[in-house]
This record gives structure tokens, sequence and C-alpha cells, in this order.
């Protein structure tokens, strides 16, 4: 067999082992699947969640979660297809990635610690072109609902 021919076969069975190996990663995402999601910032603090994007269309996001705030928080996110997804409770200053793929529909992102989303830290975020509205209920005194524009 020639070099050619030799450096031809080599590429193709690299190809292959790489396709067959392309699985999780040790941290848990599908490899090539990260590439393909959007990233949307979800900054956390004292009882607010602030999402950079306001309008999402179906499709997978990573929601890359940054605790701002003076105390623990975390995020859940639940809605159609989508039972429960939740990182890990983070102190200040700590951040995740939650990745999931999101239909049409309505979905909840709500901090699980405490009281946290009885306090403010709760939205409702509508897939396919409408805009995320706050929960309906009054805000808790000292604080209101989440912003939708970044952080302050």
């Amino acid at each position: 067999m020639g070099l050619r021919a030799f450096a031809v076969l080599l590429f193709a069975a690299s190809a292959l082992l790489l396709a067959a190996c392309g699985g999780e990663t040790g941290a848990g995402e599908v490899d090539g699947g990260a590439a393909e999601a959007t990233q949307v910032t979800v900054d956390e603090t004292e009882f607010q969640l602030g999402l950079s994007e306001a309008s999402l269309e179906p499709g997978t996001y990573t929601f890359v979660v940054r605790n701002a705030g003076a105390t623990d928080h975390a995020l859940e996110l639940k809605g159609p297809g989508v039972d429960e997804a939740a990182t890990s409770i983070l102190a200040p200053g700590e951040s995740a990635d939650l990745t999931v793929t999101l239909e049409e529909g309505s979905y909840e992102l709500y901090c699980p610690v405490g009281d946290h989303a009885d306090r403010g830290m709760k939205l409702e975020l509508s897939i396919g072109g409408a805009i995320p509205t706050a929960p309906e209920s009054e805000p808790p005194a000292g604080g209101g609902y989440g912003s939708y524009g970044g952080s302050d």
C-alpha cells in the first residue's frame, strides 16, 4: 500500500472513530450539541431573574445562570417536553450552564431555593414568538418581578 493510500485510510478511520466517540463529555453535555445551542444569560439577584433575551423560538438553548446576588440561588425550568431541568444550588458569584431543548409553549423559570419563587424569582417564558410575561400576582414588598433585558 502506498503512502497516499495509507494516509487516506488513516483519515477515514480517524473520522469513524471520532463519530463513534461523539457521545457525552465528562461535563454531561453532548459533543456538538453545545455548539448548536443558543446561549441565554440568566442573572439571579434578590429576588429577580434577568434574561438576556426577551423572545425565544423553539430550539436548543444553554441558559448561563449567574448568581449575582448575596445569597444562594438555583434555576429550575419546566414546561412542554421538560419535566424539570435544574442547576445545582449556586453560591454568590458562582455560575452554571443548563442546556435544554424548548418546544413551542409556556415554560416556568424559577429559583427553587426556600421561598425565593414566592418572593418574585419566577417568570413565565413563552416559546414561539410571544414575549415572556410576569406571573399574575402582587409583587412582594421590597422586590419585583424579573427583568427581561439583562442585568440592572
